[in-house]
């Protein structure tokens, strides 16, 4: 009965062991067969992701050499002196220069009739080539002879006239190899054979002369890309609009058997498309041929794993009789061990579950975070949209309440719109300034300031709300206060405004409402200044004061019914005074009245203020000129300063306003002011400033009126020439402000102007390690009259400023990357020495570093400014005016 028993047991043991060894066998294959059958979806999948990386940093190359190439014209044409000029001798002799320095095919120029000028002589072909020289406003860049094997590159700039021989040339263009352009970006395939680089015109033609890494045997890409098969999602039509059209993308397609996935994407400036081939056929044949002797060597594994089984099994039937008294001690072991691990992953399901809250907390956030942004982004887009019409609405019915013909009930439901409109107004722009502070594009200015006018100001509005009220206002000054400061005056006198309109609308008739200032502190030329606004209004009570502060915060809904409020304004002046590092409280008690207390800390002024004194606005004197396409908003705009006493005329369009600013230039009757709508067909407003500047220079002020916010243009539009900003509806005093600071701002500049040194004779210790870049250096001094003494590197520009005596140098130009000591290095060393210019020597940067830490790097290490390369003349000219001192 037992040897039955063990026979059974031994045939139950065999039968299992042969069924693991089978499972593991069978299993291994179908695991090698799946990974197969997967390899194609991911090499796809990486080959995206791999294409999409290196398209894009090789298209940033090209761009950048584009970029460099055009910036090499505009430098060359600024070397170009009156003697380049004189007769074609000297024209050819300047061109030959060009080209050798800047090792180029053809340096050459074109007259206003089409004749080109080159180092060898004239040419008549311009045909040949794809500018319209009579209208090329800005670089253009295209292939010469696109078609041909020996392709070159012709990039042209449009150039201000230069009179030569009587013409005018208006257009510098050069020819360079197409190895040179592309210079930095590998056009040939990698080692391996499977993913390869090239650049197409939009046409198809390639730039390298070869299609599809040399597979395809057609000579243009499109006409490949017809004879291939695609893949699912994709289809020649798509890489064929994509082309044409300079758009982005990737296409899959077998073509001659070989499955290939291209990735292009536009090069900016021109009509090219840089593209990435992946051979996605060749990649996944290797990984295939990896994943079947994976499967061999598992197959092997597994077989070998079953013989062992067996053979186990042959000696553990031996070890029966010996293993069965060792059974219930191995039990019980084992029931330990369950217990053990059951505790152990008790407590992983704990931490698991601890992991799972924290990320849900974190998802949480997020999304928090992105609702806030959402909402920021609705209430700033809504309350722009708002404002147009808003405009409109103002200006209408403000053209409408002085038509004299219309009855005095019509004009009273006018005035109520009117009344209305401005409320809403006021509502649009707290809305607008939240969305501002929310998305931390709130900036702050820092500007001269008269504190007597900026509490004039104050006063005049809120001593006429009083007075129409039946209040009793007065505004105390304890102590001292200067009479100009620096400081946002705009954003500050939002901030009080605020409180003060809040203590007019909360207290009745008969009450009273102050504002006291004082200087409480003062020190290293700063002062911190307190203004105290109390009222004898409703009050609030103690449980509402710390809420009010928070945005759309109201103690109770019967006050916003009777009083009318955003429950915006107190959120809004909090996160003011807070950026300029101020601070406000409140004290309050119900039925009894209200007391704020702002504290901001202002920079005293110390100029001359004797020109900004008088710097007085004459309304009768002033002339004016209004821009904008919409004749209601002119017409709105020109009754508004009317009733100021401004004269002013109209203009629909940025052409007709340059005519008119021309013909008033050339009677010597410049207008005092020009107000320019930002958003007009044609021409914007932006534009229409630049041409401006170009006639009138600064004899005019330009301000942008807009009902758009303008912080994403504000740079470029100050570099344009603007002066200021005004928000749509408009109002005579707020021109009159802005109109005024322009006048002062212009008046310190020209100021500071008259003061700049002259740079004739002047001694300029250069350290520049690359041949070129000092050869253009020491050209461009010599523009100037100024002599330049050339150090290789760092360690010579230290040696050679200790071996002169002080104030040999008038200044020194340092490159920031140089062999042996750098630029920052050889400053510090330079400003360590124990000599009596070694702290005021100006000591500029001349680097390709052009991050803000860079910046911050050089002017920590004793650096004046920071120019980065290309370095542009007049820049340079400028900032050593500036820093040199006699």
């Amino acid at each position: 009965m037992n040897m039955h028993k063990q026979n059974s047991l031994t045939a139950i043991a065999s039968a299992g062991i042969a069924a693991v060894a089978l499972i593991l066998i069978l299993s291994t294959i179908w695991m090698g067969q799946n990974a197969k059958n997967g390899t194609k979806s991911a090499v796809h999948s990486v080959s995206l992701l791999y294409l999409d990386e290196l398209t894009g940093r090789r298209e940033q190359v090209v761009a950048n050499n584009l970029k460099d190439k055009i910036d090499v014209i505009r430098v060359a044409v600024s070397l170009m002196t009156e003697d380049d000029l004189k007769d074609a001798e000297h024209l050819q002799a300047y061109q030959s220069r060009m080209k050798k320095l800047f090792r180029l095919d053809k340096f050459a120029f074109v007259d206003r009739n089409g004749l080109i000028y080159t180092s060898t002589g004239t040419q008549t072909n311009i045909a040949d080539y794809g500018f319209d020289y009579k209208t090329l406003s800005e670089p253009d860049i295209f292939v010469l002879n696109p078609g041909a094997v020996d392709k070159k590159a012709v990039i042209a700039v449009p150039i201000d006239r230069l009179s030569f021989c009587g013409e005018d040339l208006s257009v510098c263009f050069m020819e360079i190899s197409m190895d040179e352009l592309l210079a930095g970006v590998s056009m040939d395939f990698q080692s391996s054979e499977t993913t390869f680089c090239n650049i197409y015109t939009s046409e198809g033609n390639a730039l390298s002369n070869t299609v599809l890494g040399g597979l395809a045997v057609e000579d243009n890409l499109l006409e490949a890309l017809k004879n291939a098969k695609y893949d699912e999602g994709y289809s020649y039509e798509q890489a064929a609009s994509d082309f044409a059209e300079g758009k982005a993308g990737e296409v899959s397609f077998t073509y001659d058997g070989i499955r290939e996935t291209l990735s292009y994407r536009p090069v900016a400036g021109t009509d090219w498309m840089l593209t990435y081939l992946i051979r996605e056929s060749l990649i996944s044949e290797k990984m295939n041929a990896v994943s079947e002797n994976i499967v061999r060597q598992s197959f092997f594994q597994s077989a070998l794993t079953a013989a062992i089984l067996l053979a186990l099994s042959g000696f553990g039937y031996m070890q029966i009789r010996k293993n069965a008294r060792l059974t219930l001690e191995s039990e019980t072991a084992q029931a330990e061990i369950r217990g053990k691990q059951k505790e152990l992953e008790r407590r992983i399901a704990l931490q698991e579950k601890l992991e799972q809250q924290s990320q849900a907390l974190s998802d949480a956030l997020a999304l928090a975070e992105e609702a806030s942004k959402a909402k920021t982004a609705f209430l700033s887009n809504m309350s722009h949209e708002i404002r147009t019409p808003m405009n409109a609405i103002i200006g209408l019915d403000n053209i409408a309440r002085n038509d004299p013909d219309i009855s005095d009930r019509t004009r009273e439901y006018l005035e109520k719109i009117d009344a209305s409109a401005e409320h809403l107004l006021y509502l649009i722009n707290d809305i607008l300034d939240m969305s501002r502070i929310e998305s931390g594009k709130l900036s702050l200015k820092n500007e001269e300031f008269s504190f007597s006018g900026f509490l004039k100001a104050i006063n005049t509005m809120v001593s006429g709300q009083c007075g129409d009220k039946g209040l009793d206002y007065q505004c105390h000054i304890q102590g001292e206060v200067d009479d100009y400061y620096i400081g946002d005056d705009m954003k500050l006198r939002q901030v009080l405004i605020n409180i003060l309109g809040n203590a007019v609308k909360f207290t009745p008739e008969g009450g009273k409402v102050s504002l006291t200032v004082s200087r409480t502190a003062h020190y290293d030329r700063r002062s911190t200044l307190q203004f105290r606004v109390a009222d004898t209004g409703i009050g609030m009570s103690r449980e509402f004061l710390p809420h009010i502060f928070d945005a759309f915060s109201q103690e109770n809904s019967s006050s916003t019914s009777k009083y009318g409020s955003s429950g915006l304004g107190m959120a809004i002046a909090k996160n003011i005074v807070e950026m300029m590092n101020g601070g406000i409280e409140a004290e309050s008690e119900k039925g009894r009245g209200s007391v704020f207390t702002v504290t901001v800390t202002l920079m005293d002024c110390e100029t001359d203020h004797s020109e900004a004194e008088a710097a007085v606005i004459h309304p009768r004197e002033m002339s004016v000129l209004i821009v904008d396409d919409d004749p209601i908003a002119c017409e709105h705009a020109k009754l508004v300063l009317e009733k100021a006493g401004i004269a002013s005329e109209t203009a629909d369009s940025g052409a007709k306003a340059l005519e008119m600013i021309t013909v008033r230039s050339a009677r010597m009757e410049p207008y005092n002011l020009i107000l320019v709508d930002w958003k007009m067909p044609e021409m914007d407003g932006v534009e229409t400033t630049r041409r401006i500047r170009e006639i009138v220079r600064d004899d005019s002020a330009i301000i942008i009126l807009t009902a758009y916010r303008w912080d994403d243009i504000l740079e470029t539009a100050v570099q344009a020439g603007v002066d200021s900003f005004l928000a749509k509806p408009l109002f005579a005093a707020t021109v009159l402000e802005e109109f005024r600071s322009a006048v002062i701002r212009k008046g310190i500049k020209a100021s500071q102007e008259a003061g700049r040194a002259d740079l004739t004779g002047r001694r300029v210790l250069l350290a520049e390690d690359v041949q070129v870049n000092t050869e253009i250096m020491l050209m461009v001094l010599q523009m100037r009259q100024m002599e330049a003494e050339h150090a290789e590197n760092g360690r010579i520009a230290v040696e050679m400023f200790a071996s002169h005596e002080p104030g040999y140098y008038d200044a020194v130009l340092m490159d920031m990357r140089m062999p042996e000591m750098d630029g920052l290095e050889a400053s510090r060393a330079i400003r360590a020495m124990d000599r009596t210019d070694a702290k005021t020597i100006p000591i500029i940067a001349l680097t390709a570093n052009a991050f803000d830490e860079d910046v911050q790097r050089s002017m920590q290490a004793g650096l004046n400014a920071h120019l980065t390369k290309p370095i542009q003349p007049e820049m340079l000219f400028e900032t050593l005016e500036r820093l040199i001192r006699d």
